[in-house]
């Protein structure tokens, strides 16, 4: 079993954070559910009838609520809950991230933002360049929200099955 998740085509959210945890997420918005029945990964996905179908290790995630897909994940993929942009991938594509200066993305970001700071990351993959900019607090918002919710989940194994439940 490879240790990198895939995501079905409904999750694209979960992927994008789980990459900026630094976690190796396999998505793409065109999977259908046939390839995904076989695929030899664990798959996180919120359709039911897909987790059924499927005899490899499946995350069902029945919450609609962004915080708790990554809290569960948290707790399933042994990830922590906090961005270290030495660790974090490129949200888009997956790819790693480089730390840059100014110099290297000059044609790339506003000039405003060049002005306010001196750190920016280049996506290895895409191109696209990131900073620690003020959604960084919105971020970090989010993040804590998660972690209390991941204070807060029991698990447990039935039988071949692992259990998560959320403690209000």
């Amino acid at each position: 079993m490879d240790e990198e998740p895939i995501l079905d085509s409904m999750l694209g959210w979960l992927a994008r954070w789980l990459r900026m945890l630094g976690v190796h997420a396999i998505y793409s918005p065109s999977f259908n559910d046939e390839s995904l029945l076989s695929i030899n990964h664990l798959l996180i996905t919120r359709d039911r009838e897909l987790f059924r179908k499927r005899s490899l290790p499946t995350l069902l995630l029945e919450t609609s609520i962004h915080e708790e897909w990554l809290s569960i994940s948290s707790l399933i993929l042994g990830t922590q809950l906090v961005i270290n942009m030495d660790r974090s991938l490129c949200p888009i594509c997956g790819s790693k991230l480089v730390k840059v200066g100014r110099e290297a993305v000059v044609s790339k970001v506003p000039r405003s933002v060049l002005l306010r700071h001196d750190s920016f990351w280049l996506c290895t993959g895409c191109g696209k360049v990131y900073w620690v900019g003020s959604h960084h607090m919105r971020i970090g918002k989010e993040l804590e929200i998660a972690r209390y919710i991941l204070s807060r989940l029991k698990a447990s194994c039935v039988g071949n099955n692992l259990l998560i439940i959320h403690n209000n």
